[in-house]
């Protein structure tokens, strides 16, 4: 893998991802308020995926658990996952979760604890760690297989970091002159959320801020980098642009997205206002990074997963009482 990553090839594909383009067809959704049944109260209603028949739904701030799981279509709430504690098999820091084939990966950022949950038919709490890597805090990951994964690389070196339980590798370096003495600054800065397409074996990484989706394929370690008109990161004062969530389905790349004028953060700021918290649009990417669409919703969401056989798009928001919206694709 040393040998891989020393040689890491990266061509760089710059593309608009502009909105004003006329290939890209603009499209309007209306969120339904989805009542979910019986979860426990949620502080920070932050990601969900969606599995077959349940959903899962992570709470950033949980009292208690931090993940739960509820049936699909119904939004029954079935039981509770992820122990907040400092416990042999509880949860410190809680991260964005991966679902893939029937099981559940949890990851605790603080202790670089992998879990892994088969969903059928479980009804309770507790967890056993299935695998640990030596890690320093670490929040946005993908499972390559139950032993291997990707991280976010906060530490200002790397976009990604290769990670077994032997062995911890950067990847994707930093693009030139972005490397500054804070590092620990430009790897909050350039912090990215990503998802994986096994078919593909690829990854995609989308920017908190600017604009940036860089798709990595782990055929050939070769990026793919589109900078939207945003640009790249540079600093998370007055950066109110950024995507908050990505899901890769079949050839497609969702991608989570804000913008907001300036003049519109002055204003809620001169009226005692909080921010809403998430994005209001959805970019639609082919798989060699195209904007093909985009969705502007009529509500802000933190997160959110797609259900491919009824074409609906189901989003979490902290906006609400209730957590769940769901958007007709069609």
């Amino acid at each position: 893998m040393k040998q891989i990553v020393s040689f890491f090839v990266i061509a760089f594909l710059f593309l608009s991802a502009c909105s004003t383009d006329d290939k890209v067809k603009i499209v309007y959704l209306e969120g339904v308020n989805h009542e979910v049944g019986d979860i426990p109260f949620m502080k920070f209603p932050f990601r969900i995926g969606l599995d077959d028949s349940v959903v899962v739904m992570l709470d950033l701030v949980g009292d208690s658990c931090f993940y739960h799981v509820v049936s699909y279509p119904g939004f029954q709430y079935l039981y509770s996952l992820g122990r907040r504690g400092n416990g042999p098999n509880e949860i410190i820091l809680s991260t964005p979760f991966q679902l893939h084939k029937g099981h559940l990966f949890l990851f605790d950022g603080n202790r670089g604890n992998l879990f892994n949950i088969g969903l059928a038919g479980r009804r309770n709490i507790d967890l056993n760690v299935h695998t640990h890597f030596d890690l320093r805090t670490c929040v946005d990951f993908v499972c390559i297989d139950d032993t291997t994964l990707l991280l976010g690389d906060l530490s200002g070196k790397n976009r990604l970091l290769h990670a077994t339980p032997q062995e911890v590798t950067g990847m994707l370096e930093l693009p030139d002159g972005q490397v500054k003495d804070d590092g620990a600054n430009q790897g909050y800065i350039w912090r990215s959320y990503m998802d994986m397409n096994y078919e593909l074996n690829k990854v995609v990484l989308a920017t908190q801020y600017g604009e940036v989706l860089d798709i990595v394929d782990l055929n050939d370690y070769s990026v793919e980098r589109i900078i939207g008109k945003r640009g790249v990161p540079q600093s998370a004062n007055r950066q109110l642009t950024g995507y908050h969530d990505v899901k890769w389905r079949k050839n497609d790349i969702y991608a989570l997205f804000l913008e907001t004028s300036e003049a519109e953060a002055d204003r809620q700021l001169a009226n005692n206002q909080r921010p809403l918290s998430g994005g209001d649009q959805i970019h639609v990417f082919d798989q060699n990074g195209v904007t093909t669409k985009i969705y502007h919703l009529d509500v802000p969401i933190n997160g959110f997963t797609i259900d491919e056989k009824n074409n609906l798009l189901i989003g979490i928001s902290s906006n609400s009482d209730n957590p769940v919206y769901l958007f007709n694709l069609d």
